[in-house]
C-alpha cells in the first residue's frame, strides 16, 4: 500500500553483516602482512642424492688386481686396484744407482787435490739431483696402488684385470653413504622464504621416520622445471634448486629414495 512504511533490515542482521565486513578486512590485512606462515610450510618433493667419488689411475699402467666389487664398503686407505709395478721397480732401482755413483764422485772430488771448489759444488748438486730422482720414483710406485679416498660403497666399476689404466680415467665409482643430500625445486614465488641454514623435515614413502635437515645450498639462477620433477599443478615454471643436507645415523635413507621436504 502506498501508505505503508518502508521495512528495513532487522538490527542483529546488521550486526552479523558487519562484524563479517570487519572480519574479512582483518584476515586480509593479517594474510597480505604475514605471507611467510601460510606459505612456509609448503611442501616439495625430491629425492636422496649422496656425493659421488670417481677414483682414477694417477700414471698408466696395466691393471693386474681389481680388489674390490660393487656394493663393498671400504674404508680411507684401503686397496682397490693394483697396477703393474715392474716398470716402476726398475726406475727406482736406476735412480738408487744414480745416487750410489753421485756419493761416489762427491767422495772423489773432495779427496783429489786436483778438484776446485766448483768440482765439489757441481758433484754436490749431481747427488741432490740423483736423490731427487728416487724420492720421483718412490711417488710413481706409489702410485701403482689405488686406494679409496676415504669411507664409503663402491657403487660401479669400470675395468678389469688386464685392462689398460690412464691418468685421470675414472676406475671405479663410489658414495659415501653418510654424506645426503636432497635436491629440490622451490618456484621463484617462494623462494624468498628459504635461506641457507635453515632447518627442514624430511618424510619418505617407505617409513614413518621424521628427519631433520638443514639447507646448504641455493642456486643464484632460476632455471624452468626439469622434467623429472612433477609439481601439483602441472605447470612449467621458474624455480631454484635448493639442496637439503640430511644426516640418517640408521642407514634407512638411500640414494635414490624419493622424499617430501617442509621447510620450517
Amino acid at each position: 500500500m502506498a501508505g505503508e512504511k518502508r521495512k528495513h533490515p532487522p538490527i542483529p542482521v546488521i550486526v552479523v553483516v558487519l562484524a563479517l565486513l570487519i572480519g574479512g578486512g582483518v584476515w586480509w590485512w593479517w594474510s597480505s602482512t604475514h605471507p611467510t606462515t601460510a606459505s612456509a610450510q609448503e611442501q616439495v618433493s625430491g629425492s636422496v642424492e649422496a656425493n659421488e667419488y670417481q677414483v682414477a689411475a694417477a700414471l698408466s699402467g696395466r691393471i693386474t688386481d681389481v680388489l674390490v666389487a660393487e656394493g663393498d664398503k671400504v674404508t680411507r686407505g684401503q686397496e682397490l686396484i693394483r697396477l703393474d709395478r715392474s716398470a716402476t721397480k726398475l726406475v727406482l732401482d736406476q735412480a738408487n744407482q744414480g745416487v750410489t755413483a753421485a756419493k761416489a764422485a762427491l767422495t772423489n772430488a773432495k779427496n783429489d787435490n786436483d778438484s776446485t771448489k766448483a768440482d765439489i759444488t757441481a758433484a754436490r748438486a749431481r747427488l741432490k739431483q740423483a736423490q731427487a730422482a728416487v724420492k720421483l720414483a718412490q711417488v710413481q710406485l706409489g702410485y701403482t696402488v689405488i686406494t679409496a679416498p676415504r669411507d664409503g660403497t663402491v657403487v660401479s666399476v669400470t675395468t678389469n684385470t688386464g685392462q689398460n689404466a690412464g691418468p685421470g680415467k675414472t676406475l671405479l665409482t663410489m658414495i659415501d653413504p653418510t654424506d645426503l643430500f636432497v635436491r629440490v625445486f622451490v618456484p621463484e614465488t617462494e623462494i624468498g622464504k628459504v635461506r641457507n641454514g635453515q632447518a627442514a623435515t624430511l618424510v619418505t614413502d617407505s617409513s614413518s621416520t621424521t628427519y631433520q635437515g638443514t639447507v646448504s645450498f641455493i642456486a643464484s639462477q632460476s632455471e624452468f622445471t626439469p622434467n623429472n620433477v612433477q609439481t601439483k599443478d602441472q605447470r612449467v615454471k621458474l624455480v631454484y634448486e635448493v639442496r637439503v643436507r640430511v644426516s640418517d645415523a640408521s642407514g634407512t635413507l638411500k640414494a635414490g629414495m624419493p622424499v617430501d621436504v617442509t621447510f620450517a
